[in-house]
């Protein structure tokens, strides 16, 4: 009779202390399909490339990027490339909002895939339906880089000193996190 209540109490005890245990930053999948509900876009900035953007009072905000591993991958989603997406628009605000045709023009394999995370420890919500926010005072956002099928952390700074050429940026941790591992 005692074993089967040590036993129940020992799964209840296990359960209540799994539960416990806080989420990590890197068991997002920033990937999975529930983070695309507000769609591909291709920002407005001089070089553009896919990305979608999720925020959840939950986990925080993060975008994901696609980022060309060559310059003819990375100029295809230039508004200035003659062969690339967007040169056969007619409306190049309505092109840059068509989250499917984007979508389907990415081949993984072609793009660094990177998310920029800001948890919600750094975040303060200001209200509106939208899910405004404003970053605290201090925060940070971390970079990771999907690589073999799994998120590794390349590179984490204060939001504020996020440099407004993301682009270069974020190559440049990829550089940085290839060189490191080449170096082992």
């Amino acid at each position: 009779m005692m074993k089967p209540v040590l036993t129940l109490l020992f799964i209840i005890f296990f359960l209540c202390s799994c539960r416990g245990q806080k989420k990590r930053d890197n068991d997002i999948n920033f990937l999975d399909v529930k983070f695309q509900a507000t769609g591909f876009f291709i920002p407005d900035i001089s070089n553009p490339y896919p990305t979608y953007t999720y925020s959840d009072k939950k986990i925080g905000f993060f975008s994901v990027d696609f980022i060309g591993k060559t310059d003819e991958t990375q100029y295809f989603w230039n508004p200035n490339n003659s062969r690339g997406y967007f040169s056969k628009s007619a409306n190049l605000e309505n092109d840059a909002q068509n989250s499917k045709a984007i979508k389907n023009l990415i081949k993984e394999n072609d793009y660094y895939v990177l998310a920029s995370y800001l948890p919600v420890k750094f975040i303060t919500y200001t209200g509106g339906e939208d899910g405004e926010f404003e970053p605290k005072q201090n925060a940070k956002t971390t970079f990771y880089l999907y690589e073999k099928n799994k998120w590794e952390q390349i590179g984490e700074i204060e939001t504020v000193k996020i440099p407004e050429d993301i682009l270069t940026f974020e190559t440049d941790l990829v550089k940085k996190f290839q060189n490191s591992i080449n170096k082992k």
